[in-house]
């Protein structure tokens, strides 16, 4: 019972463990708080705003010139959202109508090798519908992989037609998401297709404006 013990104590000290984190920014007047934040993958952040204010991801060109022009990531409504984050690199946002003002922050996000507890790692990909769907202009997009696997992850329009990339790297077992904002697209019927390997899935969707 003894050898137990100590050998339990022992792994317990040697296992790095985590949790994933839900961070929170607000705003005050016509800036973001905090407006640089670090985070680690799988973490999430919720944007608590007032209802004049809403989140943007832009490029850092855009974003160093004040700009609102959307590079197709996040893009959340008056009042803000929840945003996870699973790619490590430094996210730039503004709030589209105070950009102008010098609203904006970053989030950066590190890379860690620490499995985060409570997570399953499914058995076989898994492609979800898209929510909400029919959505305008953003959806989220969430999918599973079992193993660290290349996945693409892209939108069409009703032609067969390439309208968004919203994947094409290497990613880790478990489950991840993706945003689309549709905002630059005309209402109709869409298709996102999940590639990975020889799986290959696609869903439908609708842009509703």
């Amino acid at each position: 019972m003894k050898k137990t013990i100590i050998f339990f104590l022992i792994t317990l000290a040697t296992t790095s463990i985590s949790f994933s984190t839900t961070y929170t920014i607000t705003d005050s007047g016509f800036s973001f708080t905090p407006s640089s934040l670090t985070i680690n993958i799988g973490d999430a952040v919720n944007f608590g705003l007032g209802s004049s204010h809403t989140v943007r991801e832009v490029s850092q060109a855009t974003w160093n010139a004040n700009g609102t022009t959307s590079n197709g990531g996040f893009d959340l409504p008056n009042g803000g959202g929840i945003v996870v984050f699973n790619q490590a690199r430094t996210y730039y946002y503004v709030c589209v109508p105070h950009a102008s003002l010098g609203m904006k922050g970053t989030i950066t996000v590190t890379a860690t090798d620490v499995k985060t507890i409570g997570e399953t790692i499914p058995e076989n990909f898994i492609l979800m519908q898209n929510y909400p769907n029919p959505f305008n202009p953003v959806t989220t997009i969430s999918f599973s992989l079992p193993s660290k696997s290349f996945v693409s992850l892209k939108v069409f329009d009703a032609l067969g037609r390439e309208v968004a990339t919203l994947a094409n790297e290497e990613l880790p077992a478990g489950n991840h998401s993706r945003q689309w904002n549709g905002g630059n697209m005309s209402s109709g019927i869409y298709f996102y297709r999940l590639q990975s390997g020889s799986f290959i899935e696609t869903k439908k969707l609708i842009l509703l404006k």
